[in-house]
């Protein structure tokens, strides 16, 4: 009876400490997107042409959300929704532009977190084919899309403020 016992207590602190390695491993799983934090916020590029604005929020701890969008003359001649996700070990930043692409997602695996450049790519897609978000000073964004039009590779930087 006492073996029985010892037996089962044994099996109940190995699940135990099985289940605390399971959750604290959970905890540890979101690191990615943790170093994005510092996009969540209302940001914007107001030149005399047009006005942009950015806006990110959390939506748990897996996932960041953003809403873009760009006025000329007050008329939107753009807009997205973006959705930053970790799934395990991969970081994917979904996008759909509207009235682009038939309003379907196109989605983009993190590749590289260099220098605090975070870089996003899709080689099947077109433009972009890369897209890389910074921070280079405090309460800014830099946001570059990479790709090839008609054959000819583009670049286009945004850079944004925090409001």
């Amino acid at each position: 009876m006492k073996n029985i016992i010892i037996i089962l207590a044994f099996g109940v602190f190995v699940s135990c400490k099985n289940e605390g390695k399971q959750a604290i491993e959970l905890i540890n799983s979101y690191n990615e997107i943790e170093d994005l934090q510092w996009l969540i916020g209302h940001w914007t590029n107001i030149t005399e042409e047009e006005k942009s604005y950015e806006n990110w929020s959390k939506l748990n701890d897996s996932t960041l959300i953003a809403h873009s969008f760009t006025l000329v003359k007050n008329d939107t001649v753009f807009a997205e929704r973006v959705t930053l996700q970790q799934n395990k070990n991969e970081v994917l930043f979904t996008v759909v532009a509207y009235n682009q692409n038939d309003n379907l997602p196109v989605t983009f695996k993190l590749s590289s977190k260099e220098k605090g450049v975070f870089t996003f790519e899709n080689p099947e897609h077109d433009f972009p084919s890369r897209i890389s978000y910074s921070n280079p000073v405090k309460d800014s964004i830099h946001a570059l899309i990479e790709g090839t039009i008609k054959g000819e590779k583009q670049k286009v930087n945004f850079y944004f403020k925090r409001q």
